[in-house]
């Protein structure tokens, strides 16, 4: 029993490095870094169309993968796959699906939703990455109703 409440404070101390990592910018940002890039939240106002998407620049890198990762508050989390489906993620960068997004004229557009979200406790975190030069890059965002 003690040895899977120590996997989740482990995994619970990886996704902490990965999601909010202190060298993240104190600012909203619109492009990716390798250190985490505080993006700006997303407030749905239509909860029951869920549709979530951020916009990034790639300035000038050739992408080679995109990936999403979401966390339900108090739930592990999910990793996107290509086909939109979500699944468990293990917190190895190495094991994230490719979500195939190609960037256009420079940005790259993350679909992440487009479901009802009225049944989902707020907020959402949500972290987006691309890879370009062997280097992972990743910003994160919630997700939030709006009152």
């Amino acid at each position: 029993m003690w040895i899977g409440k120590m996997m989740q404070i482990f995994a619970a101390a990886c996704l902490g490095i990965l999601f909010l990592a202190p060298q993240a910018s104190a600012r909203a940002a619109s492009d990716l870094t390798a250190q985490g890039a505080q993006l700006t939240p997303v407030i749905l106002t239509d909860v029951a169309s869920g549709i979530v998407e951020k916009q990034i620049d790639v300035n000038g890198d050739v992408v080679q993968a995109t990936h999403i990762v979401v966390q339900l508050a108090g739930s592990p989390p999910l990793m996107r796959n290509i086909q939109g489906v979500f699944q468990p993620w293990d917190v190895d960068p190495a094991s994230l699906a490719d979500n195939g997004f190609t960037p256009d004229e420079g940005r790259l557009l993350f679909k992440v939703f487009n479901q009802d979200l009225s049944e989902q406790n707020f907020p959402i975190r949500v972290t987006i990455y691309y890879r370009a030069s062997g280097e992972l890059k990743f910003g994160y965002f919630d997700v939030m109703r709006a009152h």
